[in-house]
């Protein structure tokens, strides 16, 4: 998409608010993601890795990965759709590249494609230097349901 079409559709205010929604959602929350930045068509959040995050190989369990993309593929897109809207995952590919056994990992979020229903997101998982998983994905846009 336009860096301007992105810059004329971003609120702000929304971008702000994830960072709270982030820190008290039931799921999010509880996982430890946070909210690093959000800019027109982009967001980065990141997870501290911790023992609970780790399946009995002793690396990160790819479902705390895909968790982390899922969230920073929803949450690029909401600045940039109308106040109430909602925001779905219909589907996403992922590729794990690389074993996360501990530091930081990073989602770097950006929207390749937005119309009125349908976006589509690409996502960048980083742990340290390492490119550790790359997913790309669709997001459906809705009135929020009852």
């Amino acid at each position: 998409m336009e860096k301007s079409e992105l810059a004329s559709r971003f609120n702000p205010q929304v971008a702000d608010a994830l960072r709270e929604y982030t820190r008290s959602s039931p799921f999010a929350g509880q996982l430890g993601i946070e909210i690093v930045s959000s800019s027109p068509g982009r967001l980065t959040c990141q997870l501290i890795v911790e023992e609970r995050h780790h399946s009995g190989v002793g690396a990160v369990h790819g479902g705390v990965i895909v968790s982390l993309i899922d969230h920073a593929m929803s949450l690029a897109v909401y600045p940039l759709v109308e106040i109430g809207k909602w925001v779905a995952t219909l589907e996403f590919k992922v590729s794990y590249l690389e074993a996360v056994r501990e530091g930081t990992m990073v989602a770097e979020a950006e929207v390749l494609s937005l119309k009125k229903r349908v976006g589509t997101v690409r996502v960048e998982v980083k742990n340290g230097d390492a490119l550790a998983a790359t997913a790309i994905g669709t997001v459906y846009i809705r009135e929020k349901p009852s």
